[in-house]
């Protein structure tokens, strides 16, 4: 996405340095928030474990789960054994292994069903905000390309929609999987991630948490 994007990346032995790098390169640029969410999507999903493997983000070794407020059931786990460790010592306060393995689990498992309940709730928000704008114009992003149409992210709102390829019209278009973009074989009319567009509210599928827009131009 980056090199569709007109960005460079040269990685190098130090990983966290070099995606670095690449988001302050863009910071200032329309694509600088959709290369934001596709990095963090591409990154491997946390889980708890008692196993310290450090935090890839923070380029840190060493790293124990906290935060504060307490609003996770793993910070409260984890202010009971720093509790245990400040009052009985360091060798009292670590439970078996395999009990912390299972309350890892345990917490990954329930926050996954919790993210999965929160996404499908905003799903359902905006796709009820969008039916009373039926029909109406948006300036946007294309936030990603597949071979059945292109999404769209509408400015300000952060709602993404599907232009289907079947709405393209004077064309037919071919997905290119090797540089993620729909090229149109006869006017070579090309839609990448990135790319700024003007679409329609067409269709909203409420069931489906679904938006349709409709290709207005593109920029």
């Amino acid at each position: 996405m980056a090199a569709e994007c007109g960005v460079g990346l040269l990685l190098g032995k130090n990983l966290q340095q070099g995606l670095q790098r690449l988001l302050d390169d863009v910071a200032d640029r329309p694509e600088a928030r959709l290369l934001n969410q596709q990095l963090l999507r591409s990154l491997q999903r946390a889980r708890y474990s008692p196993e310290n493997k450090g935090h890839f983000g923070l380029a840190a070794e060493c790293y124990c789960h906290f935060t504060s407020p307490i609003r996770r059931y793993p910070d409260l786990s984890v202010h009971r054994v720093l509790k245990k460790a400040l009052h009985d010592g360091p060798r009292t306060a670590h439970p078996p292994s395999a009990a912390l393995q299972t309350l890892g689990q345990d917490c990954s498992d329930k926050e996954r069903r919790a993210m999965a309940a929160e996404r499908d709730l905003l799903e359902l928000r905006r796709c009820q905000l969008m039916q009373q704008r039926l029909g109406e114009q948006f300036s946007g992003t294309i936030s990603s390309v597949t071979e059945f149409g292109f999404f769209v992210e509408l400015d300000s709102l952060y709602i993404e929609g599907l232009v289907h390829v079947r709405s393209l019209a004077g064309d037919y278009y071919s997905y290119d999987p090797t540089r993620h973009v729909l090229v149109g074989e006869r006017r070579r009319i090309t839609y990448r991630v990135g790319m700024r567009v003007r679409v329609r509210v067409e269709r909203v599928e409420l069931w489906r948490r679904r938006l349709d827009f409709a290709l207005v131009e593109s920029r």
